[in-house]
């Protein structure tokens, strides 16, 4: 289920509604928390990767390990 990005205009929160790809509300029907109703729709970027991640903490070797696409694919 998608999930929308919104920030109210009068008391500055953030907060997220999440509805059906087909259930597209105006920003204007979409109440904040606190119960306003002047709130707008935020649009925010999503970060995709390919390949393998690295455990949190963990060491990336420098130089990308080599193969034909650098190692991210972890063929080489």
């Amino acid at each position: 289920m998608p999930r929308y990005d919104y920030r109210c205009r009068v008391c500055d929160a953030s907060f997220e509604v999440r509805r059906g790809i087909h259930e597209d509300t105006p920003a204007s029907s979409v109440s904040c928390p606190a119960g306003h109703s002047e709130t707008s729709r935020v649009f925010s970027a999503v970060a995709v990767s390919r390949g393998a991640a690295a455990p949190l903490g963990a060491s990336v070797p420098a130089g990308g390990g080599g193969g034909c696409c650098g190692g991210g694919c972890g063929c080489g």
